[in-house]
This record gives C-alpha cells, sequence and structure tokens, in this order.
C-alpha cells in the first residue's frame, strides 16, 4: 500500500520537532552543550523510510522530515541556554512561574511564536544574502545531505539504535523500572575518607557522549578549572588568615567563587568585545545590501513586479501581525517603546552576525551576541531580572529560527525541494515546539533542582552572574578578570574554566573520561550516530522517568 508522503512528512516531522523539544531541552540545561539534531533525525528516518527505495523522492522526504524536526531542538538550545537565568537572578519571579504552569506554557508559547516567527522572517530576508551572494557552505546542511544519501546510512542506523538501547540497558541499571530498584549508583566518590566528594565517577552516558564529541581541546580547560578551585580560588578566599595583608575579610569559598567566576565571564566579555562589534557594525553592511536588493527587485519587469508584490503582500501581513503581537507581548512585561525598539535592532543585527558565523562554520553563539544585546539594554532602562531574561531568550529564539531556516535553504537547495515549502515547513516545526517547550520545562524545573548537578545550567549561571557582577564587591571581581587575562594568554578557554570552577567535580570528570576515549580510535566520525543515539536516549529516559512518577 502507497503511503501518502506529504501528510507523513507533517505528521513525522512535527513529532521529531516535540521530540527535538524534549532532546534539547535537558541537554541543553544539563550539560551546557546543544549538538545539532538534524543527523539525528535524519538516520532514524531512514529506519521510519525503510520500506522506500534511495532515490531523490527518499531523500527529499529525509530532508524534509528534518526540515521541520531539527528546529524545535535549536530552539530548545536557544531557550535552554538563556530560560534558567531568571532562577539565578529572581528565584522568587522563578518559582511563581513554576506554581502557575499554564501561565508558564502560555509565556513559553507566545515567546516563542513571536521571536520565532521575526526570526523566521529575518531568515528568509538573508537568503539572497548569505546563500545565493555569499555562498556560504552551511556545513551541517552539507552534512546533512550527505547522511540522507549516503549508501552506509543503515550501518549509521544502527549504530544509532546500538547508542539508544546500551544507553536505556545502563540508565535502568541505575535508576531502575516499576519494581526493579537498579544495582548500581549514578554517583561513586573515590577515597572520601580521605578527600571527601573531591574525586567522583558519574555513571551518566551523556557526559561521556559529550565528551567523546568535544574532545581533549574542551575538556582540558575544564579540568584546569577543576583544579583551580582548589589552588587559586580556595586559597585566595581565605587569605586574609594566613596573610599579613587583606583585601578583603575571609569568606566562604563558594562565595567567593561566584565573585571570582563574575570577573571571569566579564573578562571574556571585556576581550571579545571588539571583534564582536565588528561583526555587529558588518551586520549593518550586511542590512543595506539586503534594503538595495529589494529595491532592485521592486524595480523589475511587469510580470515579475506582480509576482514579488504579491509575496510582499503576504509577508507584509505575517511582519504587521508579528509586530503588533511584539509590541503587546513586550508591553505586557513593561518594556517601554524605546526599549522594544532597540530590543529587535539588536538583535536583527547580531542575527546577521549568528547566520554569518553559522554559515561558515556550522556553530551558533548564542551567548556572546545575547550578552552585548542585554547589557546595553539593562545599562539603559535598569531592566529587572525577568525583563533582562526574556531579552536573552528573545535573541536566542529569533537567531535559532533564522540560522536553521538558511541551513535547510541550503539543504533544499541541494537535494531539489523549492524554498517555499521548506519555508512553510520551518513554521510546522515552530509551531510543533512553541506548544510543546513549556511543558518540557516545566516538568524538568519541577523535578530537577536547577543548579544542582542534574539539571546544573552552566550557561545560564555564567549569564546571571555576568550581570551580578555589577553589584559584587570590586576587588573580588577584578581578581577574576585578571585570572581572566592570564588564561587568555596562556590561550585557555576562559568559559570552559568557568565551568570547571563551578561546576560539580563528578560532571567534569564524567566529561574527561568521554573525551579520553578519542585516543582510542582514529576514526571519530564513526562514532557519532553512537553518540546521538546515547544523547536522545537518557534525555527521553529521563523525561518518561518524570511522567510516570507523576
Amino acid at each position: 500500500m502507497k503511503v501518502p508522503m506529504e501528510p507523513f512528512i507533517i505528521f513525522a516531522g512535527l513529532l521529531f520537532s516535540v521530540l527535538a523539544t524534549v532532546i534539547l531541552s535537558y541537554i541543553s540545561i544539563a550539560t551546557m552543550v546543544g549538538p545539532w539534531i538534524a543527523p539525528t533525525i535524519v538516520l532514524i528516518s531512514h529506519i521510519l523510510l525503510a520500506w522506500m527505495r534511495n532515490g531523490k523522492q527518499k531523500t527529499a522526504a529525509l530532508v524534509s522530515i528534518q526540515g521541520i524536526g531539527a528546529g524545535g531542538g535549536i530552539i530548545a538550545t536557544g531557550v535552554g541556554f538563556a530560560f534558567p537565568m531568571l532562577y539565578f537572578l529572581d528565584p522568587a519571579t522563578f518559582q511563581a512561574m513554576m506554581a502557575k504552569p499554564w501561565h508558564f506554557c502560555l509565556f513559553t508559547s507566545a515567546l516563542s511564536i513571536i521571536a520565532g516567527g521575526i526570526g523566521l522572517l529575518i531568515g528568509n530576508y538573508l537568503t539572497k544574502n548569505l546563500v545565493d551572494e555569499q555562498e556560504l557552505p552551511f556545513p551541517v546542511s552539507n552534512l546533512t545531505v550527505q547522511i540522507a544519501t549516503s549508501n552506509s546510512s543503515s550501518t549509521q542506523s544502527k549504530s544509532l539504535i546500538g547508542g539508544i538501547l546500551s544507553t536505556g540497558g545502563i540508565c535502568a541499571l541505575r535508576d531502575g523500572f516499576g519494581t526493579f530498584a537498579g544495582v548500581i549508583k549514578k554517583t561513586y566518590y573515590l577515597a572520601p575518607s580521605l578527600i571527601g566528594n573531591t574525586a567522583a565517577l558519574s555513571v551518566w552516558p551523556t557526559l561521556w557522549a559529550i565528551g567523546f564529541s568535544v574532545g581533549l581541546p574542551i575538556t582540558i580547560p575544564l579540568v584546569i578549572g577543576m583544579i583551580a578551585k582548589y589552588t587559586v580560588v580556595w586559597p585566595l578566599a581565605q587569605h586574609a588568615l594566613y596573610l599579613p595583608f587583606s583585601l578583603f575579610k575571609p569568606l566562604e569559598p563558594d562565595t567567593f567563587a561566584i565573585a571570582f567566576c563574575s570577573g571571569l565571564v566579564a573578562c571574556e566579555l571585556i576581550l571579545q568585545a571588539p571583534g564582536l562589534l565588528k561583526k555587529l557594525w558588518k551586520s549593518k553592511s550586511g542590512a543595506k545590501q539586503s534594503f538595495a536588493l529589494y529595491a532592485k527587485l521592486q524595480a523589475l519587469p511587469n510580470k515579475a513586479t506582480t509576482a514579488m508584490r504579491s509575496w510582499s503582500r503576504i509577508t507584509i501581513g505575517v511582519t504587521s501581525a508579528l509586530a503588533l503581537a511584539c509590541m503587546t507581548f513586550l508591553h505586557l512585561y513593561n518594556f517601554s517603546l524605546m526599549a522594544q525598539a532597540l530590543l529587535i535592532a539588536f538583535s536583527g543585527m547580531a542575527t546577521y552576525s549568528i547566520c554569518t558565523i553559522g554559515g561558515k562554520i556550522g556553530m551558533i553563539p548564542f551567548g556572546r551576541f545575547s550578552t552585548f544585546i542585554v547589557v546595553p539594554l539593562l545599562l539603559l532602562f535598569s531592566l529587572s531580572p525577568l525583563q533582562a531574561t526574556i531579552v536573552c531568550v528573545f535573541f536566542n529564539i529569533a537567531a535559532a529560527a533564522a540560522s536553521d531556516l538558511l541551513f535547510d535553504i541550503k539543504s533544499a537547495d541541494l537535494v531539489g525541494i523549492s524554498r517555499k515549502k521548506m519555508y512553510r515547513y520551518q513554521w510546522l516545526g515552530l509551531i510543533g515546539s512553541a506548544l510543546s517547550i513549556g511543558i518540557v520545562l516545566w516538568l524538568l524545573f519541577t523535578n530537577l533542582e536547577l543548579g544542582s548537578e542534574a539539571l546544573f545550567a552552566q550557561r545560564s549561571k555564567a549569564k546571571a552572574l555576568l550581570l551580578q557582577s555589577l553589584h559584587m564587591d570590586a576587588s573580588i571581581v577584578l581578581l577574576g578578570i585578571g585570572f581572566g587575562w592570564i588564561l587568555k594568554r596562556f590561550k585557555v578557554n576562559s568559559t570552559m574554566v568557568f565551568g570547571g570552577l563551578l561546576m560539580p567535580n563528578g560532571i567534569t570528570i564524567g566529561l574527561l573520561l568521554g573525551s579520553l576515549g578519542t585516543l582510542l580510535t582514529k576514526n571519530k566520525e564513526r562514532w557519532a550516530p553512537l553518540c546521538a543515539g546515547t544523547l536522545a536516549a537518557e534525555s527521553l529516559w529521563v523525561m518518561a522517568t518524570i511522567l510516570l512518577n507523576k
């Protein structure tokens, strides 16, 4: 029996949009990374479409399904990187939102639709410049199409399934299921009678998979941070007890570490400022080019001009609706008109820069650019913690939606799917993600403790510390800035060192163990599907455990 392809593509895409939202919401908050989920969706879709013969139709179906589904993952990553910031800035407001689940879900859905819709408009607007004129490579698009057309896709799919099954087995043995209580612990402490909880081994497959994926260049700075916790931070916190002078009164190491790490984050901001400002200035030039392009299109012959004007009416209608919804939403949360205008302007320029970077190297640096948006607005308008959080989440969602659209437009071009169809698919994926992300986050936040080993939220904590540094002991913050400058001189990633300083040691050691696995293989990419299966399986296991315990 022949399966109607378009309904099947839409159904499968929406299903993956929800699953990607679940997976990346958990991973981005728990482990500070947000891997691309499009290749994983393609590999699973290969299994779902096993009844189809390999060819153009199957390839187009695979790319279409991930075009709908993958957007949910990148939007969830953007929200997961930013929203927990509210918990660290204003716990009372955060808990008040969690106490009203329907209000929270409506809040996240509205913000996702508005910011994501604006992002899709920006991405669609930039397609001509970044895809056609600059011809950026968009490496993730090429990887996605390569997997969709690969003859070895069945082998990769089996590896993915192996990762899912093995991780499920480990989680079952660790957490138990039904009446089975589990036989292994999540964390083992090494020599606790001698060194306390300093050395810990976490039975957490996600950490091993991420450590293997990012490799030693990322995990070594984390280890440096873990060591600096005991050799730099703790001695400085207590220096007044054993030195003849004091810069400040003795503090508890954890209290001192918060202010010290805020200086470390501030140093990263200061050192990155020139380059990021230059990129933002270039984004202004890109916008000018886009306006010039639009003017040229309006001058086309009558037939083309009529078609263009028809398309413009639709675009203008959608843009007007989004603009009205955006103004209404921001007004409800007490943003002034000037703050709203600057938020949109800054977000547009930064999104252009992020899309350019993503198109070149395949990475989306949310945190750096969101900092350069929220800090000026905070200083100009004295934003509340909730408003500052909305700014960061708004920008992350817009940048995520725009970037994912451009990647999928490139994928569509490579396999012969029309750009208009892919644009519609992106809207479907955005709606699926927007309707589910509030539920997913509420379940995570009300069942796992934010800031704990289970849900550490490193990126949100770093952003919160940066904003709080304006009100902390200046001498401690300056010490952190000085330490960050020394790390930069030795070309050590201070952001990762920050993670090692504040994260529980079990997380750092787990990531290190995973990265050491790269020394055992010459072909790291061979194990990528296994790692993807691991990440998906444990995320879904956590959510299933939460739902079954309700």
